[in-house]
């Protein structure tokens, strides 16, 4: 009679290395981002506008008002935190939006919209191309008692942002308003 132990020593050897493997698929499953990081991004763009030491032109827009200045010193961290506060890159949010994904022959569309009307964030576009975002675009929506607003954020990182508010405000002047930055 032929001796069992080694053919159950292939067995175990090939169930040990199966479930290795399947162990590090999942550990890497794991570790992705469920969504776009969009505070990480946001961060190394900051960080790289501000060792380049980036010039800007801004254009204010203000309830009709317009003014326009070259800047050189602009505070990207303070100016895009509007940006980073619009991430939905968090646990908490898993069931809170939908994906929508659409490839190209050069470019990926990964659009997050909310299901969830109590998220701020309510849709978040992200247009890559080579893995490197060209292009993003942010809607969200704002209020308090006293007031209803919706933003539109949009980043480019070749050649600048733009915020776009408006606000309707149950007491005193509503608000519309314009800020575009170039560089």
């Amino acid at each position: 009679m032929p001796n069992p132990l080694p053919r159950m020593f292939r067995i175990l050897l090939l169930s040990l290395f199966l479930t290795g493997c399947y162990a590090d698929d999942l550990r890497e499953e794991m570790n992705e981002e469920p969504f776009f990081d969009l505070a990480a991004y946001i961060d190394a763009q900051v960080d790289s506008l501000e060792q380049a030491g980036t010039a800007v032109t801004k254009t204010i827009f203000l309830n009709g008002t317009t003014e326009t200045k070259k800047i050189t010193d602009l505070n990207f961290g303070n100016d895009l935190k509007v940006f980073r506060e619009s991430d939905i890159n968090k646990p908490a949010y898993l069931d809170k939006y939908k994906v929508q994904r659409e490839e190209s022959a050069d470019r990926i569309v990964r659009t997050y919209t909310a299901t969830d009307s109590t998220m701020q964030t309510r849709r978040l576009t992200v247009v890559s191309r080579d893995d490197r975002p060209i292009y993003l675009e942010i809607i969200r929506k704002t209020g308090t008692v006293l007031s209803e607003g919706d933003h539109r954020l949009v980043y480019d990182p070749t050649r600048g942002y733009r915020m776009r508010t408006e606000q309707v405000n149950r007491f005193g002047d509503d608000l519309d308003a314009n800020i575009e930055v170039t560089w």
